[in-house]
């Protein structure tokens, strides 16, 4: 597999894991932050399409399950591990 392709793995498998109840995750955006063979990192932005609580709260009655999507945004070393991550919203542009 290409490093891009691994990194894309890495944010998916990850995300699937650490947001409950996620049904599905999409990279939207990646790009290689360190260029330095040594530390080579990788900030990647994906969307987690999670069931929409509201109804869930409310039990209403659904054919389709409703989901919500969060962005977020990851931080990935070198060596493919998650060393930051956060819903967009709540990291600081700098």
């Amino acid at each position: 597999m290409l490093p891009i392709e691994n990194a894309i793995q890495a944010a998916n498998d990850f995300l699937i894991k650490a947001v409950p109840d996620a049904r599905r995750v999409k990279v939207r955006k990646m790009a290689q932050i360190d260029f330095d063979s040594e530390t080579g990192a990788w900030e990647v932005e994906a969307q987690v399409y999670v069931p929409n609580e509201t109804v869930r709260n409310l039990g209403l009655p659904v054919q389709k399950e409703v989901l919500d999507c969060q962005d977020y945004l990851l931080r990935l070393d070198r060596k493919l591990q998650v060393v930051a991550y956060g819903l967009r919203e709540m990291v600081e542009e700098k």
